[in-house]
């Protein structure tokens, strides 16, 4: 908890509090608008992907813009852009069929929104504590994220049956507000000295740098590539969520909101574990383990047939989801310069743009062969891909003897 002694961390954490709660809220809505307003699996995955393409389109630009402008005015410009599609949501949601074609531009709009606020969020992070601490750092961010993303899907779940799908939007957009006003009060201080004369690379330059990245650093490739499978088959899961909550567990948004704040306090969990966890144990053997759960889980979750049985398995999918990401952010950063770190995350948004392609692989066959089986093919697939990186890259396996080198991270 070291990390809690920066003033600029903290307001950094509060920000992403508000800016959570509200995306929690506009997950579950978007979702629950998605399958009430057509009825169809597809669709849900239609509009999920939509939200995640940006990552594929803009993720090297983000990640590179984050490397050149000022971190701490590019949060609060892209908190306080955030407010317009959910606005627009808002208004979407009192139609009685809305169209998907809007539905899937206001998804793309938000997602876009997203893809600059993650290297940004993730880079402040280390500019407002210390190396030492920064992994830990990383950890109780995402905790604190994950947390209020779980709430915020508990929020949804009471609002929509009680006040209205509307109602959700214009909450989300009340704390993207306050998320943009707390940044305001973030002062990225060790960024500062660490840039101190140095000359900076101009923008297409930079781009440059982080698209070869993936090319002159074994590490690197590595990640994004288990970054792209992970998201194609494993975090495609949340397509099947909306159908496996109505279809197979006969439960309406408020099922649907408790599905998706177990996954997200399974998270919060695992993540609170990675805080606590020292900074001399190598990190790479644990992503190896995690990748080999997250798809046990999976199949773990397919033959549930209660709703208190697939929270279970969720809690567990969500751990491993959280995990996943907070590691690779975290070997991502560490394995370039500190002036590549923006475009190390940048990567990462690149690998989790393939998320459409899972997104729209879940959402057809779920619609071909139910949300159970597809859960259980991915399940599996997701499994082979682990094998695959423990197989190949040997430093993601489990070592004693690596577990002891404080050199190995």
């Amino acid at each position: 908890m070291r990390a809690l002694g920066s003033s600029s961390f903290r307001w950094l954490l509060g920000a992403s509090t508000a800016a959570y709660l509200g995306t929690g809220m506009q997950l579950t809505a978007v979702a629950w608008l998605a399958l009430a307003g057509t009825g169809g699996a597809f669709t849900v995955g239609l509009v999920l992907a939509a939200r995640m393409l940006p990552n594929l389109l803009f993720g090297l630009a983000s990640g590179t813009l984050a490397d050149q402008a000022d971190r701490q005015r590019l949060l609060i410009g892209v908190r306080a852009v955030a407010v317009l599609p959910a606005l627009g949501l808002a208004w979407l949601a009192t139609a009685d069929v809305p169209p998907v074609w809007l539905l899937v531009a206001l998804s793309f709009a938000t997602g876009t929104v997203m893809v600059f606020d993650t290297p940004t969020r993730q880079a402040l992070v280390m500019d407002t504590t210390s190396r030492e601490v920064a992994p830990n750092a990383m950890a109780l961010n995402a905790t604190g994220t994950r947390i209020c993303t779980a709430l915020g899907a508990l929020a949804a779940g009471v609002l929509i049956p009680t006040a209205g799908v509307p109602a959700c939007f214009v909450g989300t957009s009340g704390l993207f507000v306050v998320a943009a006003l707390m940044g305001v009060l973030v002062r990225p201080t060790h960024r500062a000295r660490r840039a101190a004369g140095r000359p900076r690379p101009s923008f297409s330059q930079a781009l440059g740098e982080a698209a070869t990245l993936v090319f002159h650093v074994p590490e690197v490739r590595t990640l994004v590539l288990a970054a792209v499978a992970c998201e194609i088959f494993a975090f495609s899961y949340q397509t099947a969520v909306p159908v496996f909550a109505r279809d197979v567990l006969g439960a309406g948004a408020e099922g649907l909101g408790t599905l998706n704040a177990a996954a997200q306090f399974g998270g919060a969990a695992a993540l609170v574990l990675l805080a606590m966890v020292p900074s001399r144990v190598p990190r790479r053997p644990v992503l190896g383990g995690v990748f080999v759960v997250y798809g046990l889980s999976m199949l773990v979750l397919a033959p549930s047939t209660s709703l208190v049985a697939a929270s279970a398995a969720l809690v567990v999918t969500g751990a491993c989801a959280a995990s996943f990401d907070m590691l690779q952010q975290t070997l991502l950063q560490l394995s370039v310069s500190e002036e590549q770190r923006g475009r190390a995350l940048g990567l990462w948004v690149l690998g989790i743009g393939s998320a459409p392609i899972g997104n729209l692989e879940m959402g057809a066959l779920v619609a071909f062969i139910g949300a159970p089986m597809a859960l259980a093919v991915n399940g599996a697939l997701v499994l082979a891909a682990a094998g695959l990186l423990i197989v190949f890259a040997p430093a993601y396996r489990h070592s004693l003897a690596r577990a002891t080198d404080p050199g190995v991270r």
